[in-house]
């Protein structure tokens, strides 16, 4: 009993080592500003709206036959899957662009740093949520998915993104003036 214990002791704390290190991955490779935004992927925030919208699923299920339904289900539920993996990807990007930010001399540009930072990082982990419960969804059909609010936290680390970038570009101005 002992034994089966710490096996499953041990396991927990390599499972929350793997998916810390997942989390902040690759948080300080050196990539500078260009690379991190050259890397940003384009995300169709409606049409992953669409695509987990419980009204459209309904839609779907009453006018298709059950065969047609499951098919095209899956088809939907792979294609927001591709989104989260998008999202979570944009997120690792911003996380990176935080860390650097917060390293400025502009207390401003410091600060939106940081604001990037926190909320990519919870970007990161409700992206991580998201794509356990699309997995749940794939398993369990009658599984209800509500992902919506990973659209909030996207629009939210991207508005302190622009945010940060205005004041890079304004702080860049005031340091070329001098």
């Amino acid at each position: 009993m002992v034994t089966l214990l710490a096996i499953f002791l041990l396991a927990a704390a390599t499972a929350l080592g793997v998916f810390f290190l997942w989390i902040r991955s690759g948080t300080h490779s050196g990539l500078d500003e260009e690379t991190i935004n050259a890397g940003i992927l384009t995300i169709d925030i409606e049409g992953f709206r669409n695509l987990v919208d419980p009204e459209e699923e309904q839609y779907l299920r009453e006018n298709l036959t059950a065969a047609d339904f499951r098919a095209v289900q899956r088809e939907r539920l792979d294609a927001a899957k591709e989104y989260i993996g998008a999202l979570s990807h944009n997120a690792a990007l911003l996380l990176k662009l935080g860390q650097a930010a917060r390293q400025s001399p502009a207390p401003r540009v410091a600060d939106a740093g940081r604001h990037v930072e926190e909320n990519a990082l919870r970007l990161r982990l409700y992206a991580l949520e998201v794509r356990c419960r699309l997995y749940a969804k794939i398993a369990f059909p009658g599984t209800a998915l509500e992902p919506r609010a990973v659209v909030t936290h996207y629009r939210e680390v991207s508005n302190w993104a622009a945010l940060l970038g205005r004041l890079q570009q304004a702080d860049g101005a005031v340091a070329k003036a001098l």
